[in-house]
């Protein structure tokens, strides 16, 4: 599978804010060919329908908009990456990281297990720690 999108440089992203765009720019001019295509706000889980709703395009977006949202799906070959793009890295950022390979490994049987990253400007060494600990790969820019 390959993603959606061209790996590269662009001037927004879908659901990032300005300070995660100019994170992720920086990434990728750092690294211009570290994936192939890339997928942005690649949805996983069930999410909730809005209950009540005969429509079915209200069931849909209320499970569009309940779904968990991966930052970006880096692709090399048929191999995923679920990026988390954040200006501070947290504690909770494990915890996203984490859910998001697990929502994605059970929709997505035919893949191998995605590697797991964080592009951040900043990590305490505790977090730090403990995202190694999970196999996250840091990229601080």
């Amino acid at each position: 599978m390959a993603g959606r999108d061209k790996y590269e440089k662009r001037l927004y992203y879908t659901h990032m804010t300005e300070v995660e765009v100019e994170l992720w720019n920086r990434f990728v001019e750092r690294y211009p060919r570290r994936f192939e295509t890339v997928d942005y706000d690649f949805r996983v889980g069930k999410g909730i329908p809005l209950e009540g709703e005969d429509e079915e395009a209200y069931i849909r977006m209320g499970k569009m908009l309940s779904q968990k949202r991966i930052d970006v799906l880096g692709w090399v070959d048929d191999q995923p990456t679920i990026i988390e793009v954040k200006k501070r890295v947290g504690l909770s950022t494990v915890g996203q990281v984490l859910g998001y390979a697990s929502l994605f490994a059970r929709e997505f049987k035919k893949f191998p297990l995605p590697f797991l990253m964080v592009v951040c400007e900043t990590i305490s060494e505790d977090d730090a720690s403990v995202l190694k600990d999970f196999e996250v790969t840091i990229e601080v820019v």
